[in-house]
């Protein structure tokens, strides 16, 4: 399987890049999910709302929430631990670029994991 996300293709303030980064981190998730029903396991994973962000901050904690409940079901099958991916300021442009960076490290290791990076 092969991926069309691109990490950290998106700078800081660059709306229309985190649209498409959006789409392409939702269609890695879902990737993640058709991986782990396929293993042996043969677990659903639940599909949270992360395609779109609601304007606003409840709107941005929401995603952050949803993003990070993904994850927790995720991580135990691709044999991965990771740090709290909602607890952070996206606001702050040293703390978006750091998230960044960590949330592009749990997505490189859950793809070599699953074979879809």
């Amino acid at each position: 399987m092969s991926t069309e996300f691109a990490l950290n293709i998106f700078e800081f303030g660059d709306i229309a890049g985190n649209g498409e980064w959006l789409v392409g981190h939702y269609r890695q998730h879902l990737r993640y999910n058709a991986a782990i029903l396929a293993s042996p396991a043969k677990a659903l994973i639940s599909v949270w709302p992360i395609l779109i962000v609601q304007a606003g901050q409840v709107g941005r904690r929401d995603w952050l929430n949803s993003h990070e409940s993904w994850h927790e079901a995720v991580r135990p099958f691709a044999n991965v631990t990771s740090i709290d991916l909602s607890v952070v300021n996206l606001d702050d442009e040293n703390q978006f670029y750091s998230w960044m960076d960590l949330h592009n490290q749990e997505h490189q290791a859950i793809d070599q994991a699953f074979g879809v990076g």
